[in-house]
């Protein structure tokens, strides 16, 4: 199981957000760190973590309780057995999840408006150019999977920025 969330910190969109923000987010059982971008370090933590238990109900970060660490600069997170990172950039923040040492991510900028699909294209783009000859497919639940493997992959993006994880068996 993998999961990964991105959210672009210059999208003309963004709104700023504070500390009454993040109580719409909040779950009684989160831990959170002081940080100037908490809301969306919470929200991309929750969102990773909803993508890689892979379940077919709404996103409701309220009901994922999330435990934040900051270890030597970076920033762990932790839900039900769930571990995964954060990462910061001046640009996005991007989260992912599951067993680390076994997932590969790829960051990407949009190149036209059409993202849903865009997105879909750059992905295989990318495993082309490492080689391979895949597809994007779904499983039952209509979650990604790459094909033929039908191996999960987890897809985000936001504003200007698109990213993937999937196992690192794939390349």
């Amino acid at each position: 199981m993998l999961g990964i969330d991105i959210v672009d910190l210059k999208d003309p969109s963004f709104k700023e957000r504070n500390d009454r923000t993040v109580d719409l987010i909040k779950n009684d059982e989160d831990v959170n760190i002081e940080h100037p971008n908490l809301f969306w370090i919470l929200w991309s933590a929750k969102e990773a973590i909803f993508k890689c238990k892979r379940e077919p109900i709404n996103f409701s970060p309220t009901k994922i309780p999330v435990q934040l660490e900051s270890d030597n600069g970076t920033i762990i997170f932790r839900s039900g057995g769930i571990s995964g990172r954060v990462k910061i950039e001046e640009e996005y923040i991007l989260s992912i999840c599951g067993d680390l040492n076994e997932i590969e991510s790829y960051v990407f900028e949009k190149k036209d408006d059409n993202w849903s699909e865009g997105i879909r294209f750059m992905i295989i783009e990318h495993f082309r150019d490492l080689g391979h000859d895949y597809h994007i497919g779904s499983d039952d639940l209509n979650l990604p999977i790459i094909e033929p493997s039908k191996q999960e992959i987890s897809i985000s993006h936001h504003g200007r920025y698109g990213a993937v994880a999937f196992p690192k068996s794939l390349l």
